[in-house]
């Protein structure tokens, strides 16, 4: 009787090595930048940004600076004499004169909000990226987990053939077979729940990719994260590509013009004009120069309070982009932090957890086929290996996302999107 019973387990492994031998599609750093392409390339947020920049593109070529002529056309009514005398048709023309110091203010708000525009779409890829990459790594680890709980489907299905033969014997017990069928249902619906789980993965990440039908496939994660740098270097290449704060720069800046532009509104604007009189009988009369400057001092605090305004909105900006560059900090520390712990975890699991579990149930259910270990035994210890497979699987997943979190932060996914 041992010796079919250890044939049976014989059996059994073989079966779940050819369960974990598939064609799984591994979830790779180039394969998630693949994804992120064809997600930048089609995805509707991104077509708004771009619109929104090159709006803003079109905004710098509308600064003027020179302002349109103003024509004037006039007639008199008076007597025959008197017409012929002053004439009786005015034309007047009037022409504002440039006002650099205004145009090159403006001139330089608009190019700063162009580039705010441009950094925002860039921050919109990157949140892309960073959805979509955490997306497919949801999506390989659902596909991990369904794999180990089909392998310990199969373990089981083969347990309780054994624990059939087992109950042959006059002298055995029924529980054991009433124990591995209850076992057997509630894991075949945690494997169904699984498979809802992934369908909804797949159809986030197909909508994100703005495909018809699922063709990712079966994934697995890649078990070699790539090598983690130093927080000095992640700060520097923030500091240096994050779009969210190039935006907020570039949201400065414009602040910045719009104070110079402010100062330069309440300085006098000058006008030159020509006015010529005409009899209507084919005579002309005169033509008169004129030369206009307006006043600001009789709204000088009205001037004040819109420079002062300019500046406040300047000082709030500079100091939303310093809150900003300190919260980005925290989240950088805190994600540096996350990667390094489930990278700790997953080696953990994979050179000591996992060895001395996968012993533990090997001798358990060497000792339950000679009838020295109970079943409740083996149950024990085959679920303590699969949540620690699992465990090891979701480390793994983690310390991908959190790559992938750190990548997005650092301006990583631009680069990446754009090749």
């Amino acid at each position: 009787m041992h010796t079919f019973l250890r044939i049976h387990f014989v059996a059994l492994l073989l079966a779940v090595s050819a369960q974990a031998d598939d064609s799984s599609t591994r979830v790779t750093p180039d394969y998630i930048k693949r994804l992120i392409g064809e997600a930048v390339a089609s995805h509707p947020s991104v077509e708004a940004a771009e619109a929104r920049s090159q709006a803003a593109t079109s905004a710098i070529s509308a600064v003027r600076l020179w302002e349109d002529p103003q024509l004037g056309l006039g007639t008199r009514a008076a007597s025959r004499e008197m017409r012929m005398d002053e004439g009786d048709i005015m034309v007047g023309l009037d022409q504002m004169l440039p006002r650099k110091g205004l145009f090159r203010a403006e001139k330089r708000r608009a190019t700063a909000e162009q580039q705010a525009q441009q950094a925002t779409r860039q921050q919109t890829e990157a949140e892309l990226g960073l959805t979509v990459g955490q997306t497919v790594l949801e999506l390989a680890l659902a596909d991990e987990l369904i794999r180990l709980q089909s392998e310990n489907l199969v373990w089981l299905k083969t347990i309780v053939g054994i624990a059939g033969e087992r109950a042959k014997n006059p002298d055995a017990s029924a529980t054991e077979s009433l124990r591995l069928e209850s076992e057997l249902a509630l894991r075949s619906q945690s494997l169904a729940s699984l498979k809802r789980q992934r369908v909804q993965y797949a159809t986030t990440l197909n909508l994100l990719l703005g495909r018809a039908e699922d063709t990712t496939g079966t994934l697995a994660l890649d078990n070699s994260p790539s090598k983690l740098t130093n927080a000095l270097a992640l700060r520097q290449r923030l500091e240096e590509n994050n779009p969210q704060l190039a935006a907020m720069r570039h949201q400065a800046e414009g602040a910045q013009a719009e104070a110079d532009a402010s100062r330069e509104k309440r300085k006098p604007v000058v006008s030159v004009g020509v006015e010529t009189n005409t009899y209507s009988g084919g005579d002309f009369r005169e033509a008169m120069f004129a030369v206009r400057v307006t006043l600001p001092w009789f709204n000088r605090s009205v001037y004040q309070a819109d420079i002062a305004r300019a500046e406040s909105e300047r000082d709030a900006t500079l100091g939303d982009l310093a809150a900003q560059q300190r919260e980005l900090y925290t989240q950088l520390i805190t994600l540096i932090t996350e990667a390094q712990n489930n990278q700790e975890l997953f080696d953990s699991y994979s050179e000591e957890v996992l060895p001395k579990t996968e012993k533990a149930v090997e001798t358990t259910q060497n000792a339950w086929v000679s009838s020295k270990a109970t079943l409740l035994e083996v149950l024990d210890a085959r679920r303590l290996l699969l949540d620690a497979q699992a465990e090891q699987k979701r480390a793994l997943a983690s310390r991908h996302v959190a790559d992938q979190a750190l990548i997005a932060i650092t301006g990583g996914h631009l680069q990446q999107a754009g090749k």
